[in-house]
């Protein structure tokens, strides 16, 4: 198992919510093992790299945002298809949130959405509930030697959904990313790489060392 985690491969999609939770003592252990690969060193996956500035500039006030070095989907997704991915950004002001989100088309409807990452201020109201919800749902997932992440898989929520997510606090923020329901393991692999990499366009150094 922490074999397959180093390789970033997984199983075909579909394996249970216990399955899942089941691999949170080798995901510790892998974290400590590969503590130095995934370092401040990795850069976001290929497939953002022509909308970094864009989402720089669309970065609320003071925040950072954190995305995986990796996209990791089930067979048959290939890199082919990953870095054809459209990227699309939305933000909101009151609260503040910003969300990257992964399209197979045009189309910005639930058919076509692969998967979201937002960060959202940590006083608002809804984050917060939305947090309660992620911790109540399991077991934390350690993300960090510091930092546990909670899921929240779709089949959890009212009314079920089609997509699970990992939501935790990190740089004075909530981070959440959300995948459908098979992704759930990949989900929580990318959710590794995004608390241990180094966040984008932090604006000072007081949010990149923030619990």
């Amino acid at each position: 198992m922490i074999f397959s985690l180093v390789r970033w491969r997984t199983r075909p999609a579909g394996s249970p919510i216990k399955r899942l939770l089941g691999s949170i003592a080798a995901a510790s252990i892998w974290l400590i093992l590969a503590d130095c690969s995934i370092g401040v060193l990795a850069v976001p996956a290929k497939v953002f790299t022509p909308h970094l500035d864009r989402i720089r500039q669309n970065l609320p006030p003071k925040f950072v945002l954190r995305l995986p070095s990796k996209i990791l989907l089930s067979d048959p997704a290939d890199d082919e298809f990953i870095e054809g991915l459209k990227v699309r950004i939305t933000t909101a002001d009151s609260p503040p949130r910003i969300t990257v989100g992964l399209f197979s088309c045009d189309d910005d409807s639930q058919f076509c959405r692969i998967g979201t990452f937002s960060a959202e201020s940590i006083r608002s109201p809804t984050a917060q509930q939305d947090y309660q919800q992620h911790v109540a749902a399991a077991a934390p997932i350690q993300l960090t030697t510091t930092i546990r992440g909670y899921l929240l898989a779709g089949t959890q929520r009212q009314p079920p959904s089609a997509f699970s997510s990992v939501m935790w606090q990190q740089d004075g923020m909530f981070y959440t990313i959300s995948f459908a329901n098979p992704e759930r393991q990949n989900m929580l692999y990318m959710a590794v790489s995004m608390a241990n990499d180094e966040p984008i366009a932090a604006t000072n150094a007081a949010l990149k060392t923030a619990p």
